[in-house]
């Protein structure tokens, strides 16, 4: 009995003992699948947050690469314009070439001969900064070349470039060069220089616009610059109005170029300089001009420059002005012939002039004059009587028929414009000329002049 209980009980140990193994076996076992499932999903869940990292890695990166972007586009693109507008431009139209320095805004100007050699018409020193747009505000005023606050750039255009200057939050200003022919069937010798201003800013102010451009052809010559009557300009001189001055001329032997302030669509400027390049480039806004000084000075010689200042535009936020000028060039030695479009209508109309007497007519001029008289003339004026009008202005009582010289003294209509300084510097320019050439000196004209400059005076003196 005692063995079948031992028996039972060494049974129900082994039986014990297996179940024991059996589950620490099936533990062990899942201890492992359970190990096993946190590796996998520790390795999934560095997976994933790898993925994740990447992607707002790639995210980060996308956004830096799109505010990298939108900086560029902001500091290259900030008019629109594509990224070669940064580029240089070197382009020929015509009998005309054009360089423009797009990061400065700095341009120039060569005419073209019959071997398609450039002759510079511009001065091409320095990146060209010495030929230079300025923008007057309120508050300030910019040289748009050299000023580090203004962002340029150039483009080509269907019919020749532009250059764009921006004052952040000041003004936008556009400046268009276009190249045409000044005649039909003849080739391009004619460039049209228009520029923009639109205000930038959120208050209403007044932009005024300068244009400095520094000749080189006068340097070369006699005369840095000639009337379009083809009289000298010896000295400095400022216009103040062009009446009676319809461009003007830097030649020399090579090349002519024409610059038309006046005529046409032309905008009228306020005032023309033509003066030592020395004179135009100071801080001043309108050159400080000494009367009729020589081109010459001891720290810049032989250094001639024109400059135009327009006349003050009044714009409203997002409002825009125009300013117009010409430009005419000739390579081949003969004259630029830019009138035959600036004044094309006076060519039109111009028809054979009546043939007259050797003492009647007008004066160069173009002033009218009265026929010359003497003591034997029926006919003897008493007096000459006032022409009504604001500007209307004549010399009072003639005298006696027998104390008038037998010259063109008397005008019929002396206005304001003949009293200026500029009106009496071009009389005397013109008698000089004449008096210089002796060999076609035309002493009938000569007569004209000094009778219509001593009428001027007379005036002038009571």
């Amino acid at each position: 009995m005692k063995k079948i209980v031992y028996s039972a009980a060494i049974v129900c140990i082994l039986a014990l003992a297996v179940s024991c193994k059996s589950t620490k076996t099936e533990k062990k076992a899942s201890e492992n699948n359970y190990k096993k499932q946190e590796v996998s999903e520790i390795a999934e869940d560095q997976e994933e947050s790898s993925e994740d990292e990447a992607d707002d890695e790639e995210d980060d990166a996308e956004k830096k690469a799109a505010k990298a972007a939108a900086a560029e586009r902001e500091q290259k693109d900030f008019t629109g314009w594509i990224k070669s507008s940064r580029k240089n431009i070197n382009e020929r139209f015509g009998n005309i070439q054009i360089k423009i320095k797009a990061r400065v805004g700095s341009f120039t100007l060569a005419a073209l001969n019959e071997n398609d050699k450039a002759i510079p018409v511009l001065s091409t020193a320095n990146e060209y900064i010495s030929n230079a747009f300025y923008l007057k505000t309120s508050k300030k005023i910019y040289n748009l070349v050299t000023d580090g606050n203004v962002r340029t750039a150039a483009r080509r255009t269907t019919d020749g470039a532009a250059i764009l200057y921006e004052v952040p939050d000041v003004a936008q200003i556009t400046v268009n060069f276009s190249f045409f022919p000044s005649e039909k069937q003849k080739d391009i010798n004619m460039i049209k220089v228009t520029a923009t201003i639109k205000n930038s800013g959120k208050r209403t102010d007044e932009y005024t616009f300068k244009s400095v451009l520094d000749t080189v052809l006068g340097e070369a010559a006699n005369y840095h610059f000639y009337t379009f009557e083809d009289v000298p300009v010896k000295n400095e001189v400022l216009y103040r109005t062009l009446q009676n001055q319809k461009w003007f001329v830097s030649k020399n032997v090579n090349a002519s170029m024409q610059l038309f302030y006046s005529g046409a669509d032309c905008t009228a400027p306020d005032l023309v300089a033509l003066a030592n390049y020395s004179t135009l480039e100071k801080n001043t806004w309108e050159p400080d001009m000494l009367s009729y000084r020589v081109f010459d000075t001891l720290l810049s010689y032989n250094n001639s420059a024109v400059c135009a200042i327009w006349k003050p535009m009044k714009l409203e936020p997002s409002a825009s002005g125009k300013i117009v000028f010409y430009i005419a060039l000739s390579g081949d030695g003969s004259p630029a012939t830019g009138e035959k479009y600036v004044y094309s209508k006076e060519f039109e109309e111009k028809e054979p002039a009546p043939e007259k007497s050797e003492n009647s007519g007008k004066s160069v001029t173009g002033l009218e004059v009265i026929t010359p008289f003497s003591v034997e003339d029926e006919q003897k004026p008493d007096s000459i009587t006032e022409i009504p009008g604001d500007d209307s202005l004549v010399v009072e009582k003639p005298g006696k028929p027998q104390d008038i010289p037998n010259v063109d003294f008397y005008i019929k209509n002396m206005t304001k414009e003949h009293l200026t300084p500029e009106y009496i510097q071009s009389l005397l320019d013109r008698i000089a000329a004449l008096e210089e050439d002796s060999p076609s000196l035309n002493r009938q004209e000569l007569l004209q002049l000094n009778a219509e400059l001593d009428a001027i005076l007379t005036y002038l003196r009571q």
